[in-house]
């Protein structure tokens, strides 16, 4: 499964805030003061890490269900790309610190 299951969590700095409008999610991270806008499935699976769901496989599966697709590696790609631009935007981290 490799690190399919990594968790990840806000990061540890705070709290951001997280609206959604028409669609879109905006998020603005208090950290850096920037704001940013996410589409409606980047904005779930940031809803879903706020609400302690951050194990990447359970992220996978709420996509799936949101999007009512098949679990597939198709939703594995696009959640881990997802979870790439949350961190690089420095919204999220690993949870193990790592």
């Amino acid at each position: 499964m490799g690190d399919i299951d990594r968790a990840w969590r806000i990061w540890s700095g705070g709290e951001i805030e997280l609206r959604c409008w028409d669609g879109d999610y905006v998020v603005y991270n208090p950290l850096t003061g920037s704001t940013h806008v996410l589409d409606i499935v980047a904005g779930e699976v940031l809803n879903a890490i706020r609400a302690g769901r951050g194990q990447r496989s359970e992220l996978c599966r709420c996509v799936a269900d949101f999007l009512e697709v098949p679990n597939d590696a198709a939703v594995e790609d696009n959640v881990r790309k997802i979870l790439a631009q949350l961190d690089e935007l420095g919204l999220i981290e690993p949870a193990d610190g790592c």
